[in-house]
């Protein structure tokens, strides 16, 4: 056995744990005041050229008798999912007896989409209001089952079942 291997504690080629050593940062700073680097910068329009649509568009519809359609299309993610959070929140806070969200049109749901949602239906279950999603063919019927809240939510296929209960 070459000696490399004896000094290092490995005997009869039978691999031993070996220790590892690391320093941290003369300053011992803990992950609360890391430096992040910063974002990448979004880079200029190109003159002349059509603008990018938003990554996200909400609207929301008052029906009559008290329900709040709040639609969202396109991606829902860490950067979009407060303007989300907001339309839900203002429809629950705003006295609808009936909030559907309408995520047929949603191309990205991303966990904090899911945090919101769960959020949402809290919020509108301590303000006795009914919440229902129509989720349709969108991507954000995988997202749903795989965190369960399909299981604990109200999935309707289209708005129109969603609002007619």
């Amino acid at each position: 056995m070459p000696e490399r291997y004896r000094r290092d504690g490995w005997a009869a080629g039978q691999p031993v744990a070996r220790r590892v050593a690391f320093a941290l940062p003369p300053t011992r700073r803990g992950w609360e005041n890391a430096v992040m680097p910063a974002s990448t910068p979004t880079p200029e329009p190109v003159p002349g050229a059509a603008p990018s649509p938003p990554l996200l568009e909400v609207t929301v519809d008052k029906h009559p008798e008290g329900a709040v359609v709040v639609r969202a299309g396109g991606e829902i993610d860490l950067l979009t999912a407060p303007r989300f959070a907001d339309a839900m929140a203002t429809a629950i806070d705003g006295g609808a007896s009936l909030v559907v969200v309408d995520l047929d049109r949603v191309t990205f749901f991303g966990s904090a989409a899911v945090a919101n949602l769960a959020r949402a239906a809290e919020r509108a279950d301590a303000a006795g209001t009914v919440f229902r999603l129509v989720v349709g063919a969108s991507m954000a019927t995988r997202v749903l089952e795989i965190s369960g809240l399909a299981d604990l939510l109200e999935l309707r296929p289209t708005v129109a079942d969603a609002l007619a209960g």
